[in-house]
């Protein structure tokens, strides 16, 4: 019984050896050719669908979205990304503003101590409250906020309109954050969604 065991897995090995080196010797496959994984995408991008996972150019500078929060003030929704690069994060808000594309990068301002209340004075420039309200929000990806919940936010700006602070809120109980901005053009980012094109 041992030996026709024996040569029963003599037998086997044989034969996977045989059929191994009949595959190598036999047909051999050329590697399918490379595609160009962006071929499909159309030049330009649509900002109102940017999330988390795609990446943004800007001045230069690669930045993949980190997370997403949409808000929601009684129906009226925009969204604020955080990307995430070489010289650090900054946030994304888009908004559709009666039918205008509105973006703005902002960069935190650790620090100031300062707080929504009249004309504030950042950098000697005055900013003047021109919008606060509260709006529900839910989070995607890494943001720092709870996955949904409740925002105070104030908007302020310069007389020339140049210098843009925001204070956020993202619970009652905490200090206010806050950030200086800019608005960008559409052709200042370049976006490279990170699903299929839809």
């Amino acid at each position: 019984m041992t030996t026709l065991l024996l040569l029963l897995l003599i037998v086997v090995v044989i034969v996977g050896i045989v059929l191994i080196l009949r595959n190598r010797t036999g047909k051999k496959t050329t590697p399918a050719a490379r595609v160009d994984p962006l071929a499909d995408y159309p030049e330009v991008y649509d900002p109102y669908k940017i999330g988390v996972g795609d990446i943004i150019t800007y001045a230069g500078i690669d930045h993949v979205v980190r997370g997403t929060i949409t808000l929601d003030e009684e129906g009226y929704i925009w969204h604020e990304h955080l990307l995430d690069g070489s010289t650090g994060q900054r946030w994304l808000t888009v908004e559709n503003d009666e039918g205008n594309l509105d973006m703005t990068l902002w960069m935190r301002r650790e620090g100031t101590g300062l707080e929504p209340n009249g004309d504030v004075i950042l950098d000697d420039r005055v900013h003047r409250q021109i919008e606060r309200g509260t709006a529900s929000f839910t989070a995607e990806g890494t943001t720092g906020t709870a996955p949904q919940g409740i925002v105070d936010y104030a908007d302020y700006e310069t007389a020339d309109k140049t210098g843009l602070l925001s204070f956020e809120r993202w619970a009652r109980t905490q200090s206010w954050e806050v950030s200086t901005g800019r608005a960008v053009t559409r052709g200042e980012l370049t976006v490279i969604h990170s699903g299929p094109p839809q």
